[in-house]
């Protein structure tokens, strides 16, 4: 994959790993401060190569036009190591409560795709009978925020449900992909 000077889509990144001293996995040519990240906007898997002097921090935030000095390319899943795989979780969980509008806007606009798929119905923790009351209520009313989605709907833990949702995209369990980009 040629090189990029910034990741496709994905301006915010969540840092995984570094590697410092290290080389790239995607381009054996690059060595310096390795820096697998996970973009905060498609959950894409990216390596980057940082920039000289610069302190990165795993769990951390940058900007990926400014703070690197490349972007190396995509990385897949199966390809992290187990230091970035670990820290997934946490870093998509940290994007989705800090992105509760955009979320909340997915579960107020979500639409069906098939007579027998809505993309709300494939999400832990909403069954048949919850995904009725999503639709019942915001007919009535949009969401507001995801107590507001709780408290009316019988939906227990709306952030838990989407981060394991889309940590599930990431590792390739899942059939169709609501939120990740591949």
């Amino acid at each position: 994959m040629p090189e990029n000077r910034q990741a496709p889509h994905e301006t915010h990144v969540r840092v995984l790993d570094v590697r410092r001293r290290s080389r790239s996995s995607l381009h054996r040519s690059r060595e310096g401060t390795i820096i697998t990240a996970m973009g905060e906007q498609r959950f894409t898997l990216l390596e980057m190569l940082g920039k000289p002097g610069m302190q990165y921090d795993i769990g951390g935030r940058i900007d990926a036009k400014k703070d690197v000095a490349a972007v190396l390319g995509r990385l897949d899943h199966s390809r992290l190591s187990p230091v970035a795989a670990d820290e997934i979780p946490f870093a998509v969980r940290s994007v989705v409560e800090s992105s509760e509008e955009r979320f909340v806007r997915y579960v107020n606009t979500a639409g069906l795709v098939t007579a027998q798929f809505h993309p709300l119905g494939v999400m832990p923790g909403v069954g048949k009978a919850v995904l009725k009351s999503i639709l019942q209520r915001r007919e009535a009313r949009e969401f507001e925020s995801y107590q507001d989605i709780s408290a009316n709907t019988g939906w227990r833990d709306p952030v838990e449900s989407i981060t394991a949702r889309i940590h599930g995209e990431m590792a390739g369990r899942t059939g169709a992909r609501l939120f990740v980009r591949r």
